[in-house]
């Protein structure tokens, strides 16, 4: 009982405090009217302070010691911080080339001296007999229903492991690389 009873007068002090902040203040006792703040102002003189400029939008804008070294007046032809990787394709030859690669084409990236091991392996092996064209076929592609597929041989896996995920069909003039889980063309090259 001792505790509810505290506890409810925890409560109305709580409730009479709030009540007491949510009042409006009294009004302060009149003041003389030397000491009395005007009940209008007056508006400003015009001159009386200088305004902010209007920007004109017409004519170009102000250019401060900040924005005088922008990229565009660097006399490098890199933007600032560019790596190989974020080179804009504009500027970098090799990565507008890879812009324009399918996104199947990039599970199965080889170096120079990868392609010519896959393409030596792959150049020793019997062309693949196909009842199709596979002329028209290309990186992102899927193989027709019954191409046979070839798995790499044991000295390239040997020296590229990576490539035993994947099989190859060799035709008259390529070599092209397909995953054989989706049976989808990731690389194709000349032996």
């Amino acid at each position: 009982m001792h505790k509810t009873v505290w506890c409810a007068a925890v409560a109305i002090g709580l409730l009479g405090s709030s009540s007491i902040l949510a009042r409006p203040a009294a009004p302060a006792p009149e003041q003389s009217a030397q000491t009395r703040a005007p009940d209008h102002t007056a508006p400003a003189p015009p001159n009386a302070q200088p305004k902010n400029p209007e920007a004109d939008l017409a004519k170009p804008a102000a250019v401060g010691p900040a924005q005088a070294n922008s990229a565009g007046s660097m006399a490098s032809e890199t933007p600032p911080g560019a790596t190989g990787q974020t080179m804009p394709s504009t500027i970098s030859k090799e990565n507008a080339a890879l812009d324009k690669l399918p996104t199947t084409a990039m599970q199965f990236p080889l170096t120079d001296e990868q392609r010519k091991l896959v393409a030596k392996s792959a150049a020793t092996a019997p062309k693949t007999e196909t009842g199709t064209d596979l002329s028209k076929i290309h990186v992102a592609m899927f193989l027709p229903v019954g191409t046979q597929t070839q798995e790499f041989s044991g000295e390239l896996l040997q020296q590229f492991p990576p490539a035993g995920r994947y099989k190859y069909v060799r035709t008259d003039d390529r070599i092209l690389i397909v995953d054989p889980s989706n049976r989808t063309v990731v690389g194709e090259f000349k032996p």
